[in-house]
C-alpha cells in the first residue's frame, strides 16, 4: 500500500486541489508492479508515485488528466504488450477516481431560515455547510458536529472557491446588500449564490449591484429569491425549497427541475 500517495492525495484535498488517483487493481502474467501500486496525477502533469513506469505509466497520466475535464471514476485493462512493454503477456488493470475539493453550502446569515437550512442539509449530509452570523459574539452549536461561526458585521468574508454554493439569508436587505457585494467582489466566487426575498427586492437589489459597477452577467447569476417553488412559508419549508434547487444546481438538474415544476401546476 503506497501510505504516502495516499497521504498527499488528502492533502491535496484538503487544499483544494483537482488530482486523479491511479490505481493498479490487477494484473494477469508479468507486469511492472504488483496490485495496490498507486500514483497521484495532477492538471499539470506531475505524478506522485508510480505504477510502474514506461509507456503504462504515461498512458495512466494522459488518461487521467483527460479525466479531470469530466470527473467520476474509470476502470480500464490495458494490454501491456500493445503499449511496447516486453512483458510477455501480461495486462495490467487500473482504475481512476477524479478527487476533488468537497461541495460546501455556505449560509451568511443564522436566523431562523438560516439556521433550518444548516440543519437540514447537514442531516440528509447534501454538502458539507458553514454558517455565518454577523451578530453571534461566540460558537454555537446547530447540530452535532455543526456550528455557527461568528463574523462580525459579516466582514472579513472567506474565500469561496468553484465548489461552494453560497446563500444569503442575514436579518435586513441592507445587510443582504453588503454580503452579496462582498461575494461578488471576489474572483474566482462561488458556484451558486442565492438570497432570500421577493422578486421585488431581487429587483432593488440587481439594480444597485448593476449602479456599483458589477457586470450584468454576475448580477443575473443571483438566485433570487432563493428555492424551488414548491409552497410553504414556514422556516422548514423554506430551507427545503431551497436545498432542492441547491441540489438540483450541484446535480446539473435545475433547468430540468423547473420546467417540471411548471408543467405540473394544477
Amino acid at each position: 500500500m503506497d501510505r504516502r500517495v495516499l497521504a498527499r492525495a488528502a492533502e491535496a484535498m484538503a487544499a483544494g486541489e483537482r488530482a486523479v488517483l491511479v490505481t493498479l487493481v490487477a494484473v494477469a502474467g508479468p507486469a511492472p508492479r504488483l496490485p495496490g501500486a498507486r500514483m497521484l496525477v495532477y492538471p499539470d502533469g506531475r505524478t506522485e508515485g508510480t505504477i510502474g513506469g514506461g509507456s503504462l505509466e504515461a498512458h495512466a497520466i494522459d488518461r487521467g488528466r483527460g479525466l479531470l475535464g469530466t470527473g467520476g471514476t474509470a476502470l480500464e485493462t490495458v494490454d501491456l504488450t500493445d503499449r511496447g512493454l516486453k512483458c510477455g503477456r501480461g495486462t495490467a488493470t487500473l482504475f481512476y477516481e477524479v478527487l476533488a475539493p468537497e461541495a460546501e453550502l455556505v449560509i451568511v446569515g443564522a436566523g431562523h431560515g438560516g439556521r433550518a437550512l444548516a440543519r437540514l442539509a447537514h442531516e440528509v449530509a447534501a454538502f458539507a455547510v458553514t454558517v455565518y452570523d454577523g451578530r453571534a459574539a461566540t460558537r454555537e452549536e446547530l447540530a452535532p458536529g455543526l456550528e455557527v461561526v461568528p463574523l462580525p458585521g459579516y466582514r472579513d468574508l472567506p474565500q469561496m472557491g468553484e465548489r461552494a454554493y453560497a446563500v444569503i439569508c442575514t436579518d435586513s436587505h441592507a445587510t443582504d446588500l453588503e454580503v452579496a457585494r462582498g461575494i461578488l467582489r471576489r474572483d474566482p466566487g462561488p458556484a451558486y449564490l442565492g438570497m432570500l426575498g421577493s422578486k421585488t427586492k431581487s429587483a432593488e437589489i440587481r439594480a444597485q449591484l448593476e449602479a456599483d459597477g458589477f457586470p450584468a452577467e454576475r448580477v443575473t447569476s443571483i438566485h433570487c429569491p432563493v428555492g424551488l417553488p414548491l409552497g410553504g412559508r414556514s422556516p422548514g419549508l423554506v430551507a427545503l425549497s431551497i436545498l432542492a434547487e441547491v441540489v438540483a444546481f450541484h446535480h446539473g438538474h435545475l433547468a430540468d427541475a423547473r420546467a417540471r415544476l411548471k408543467e405540473r401546476k394544477p
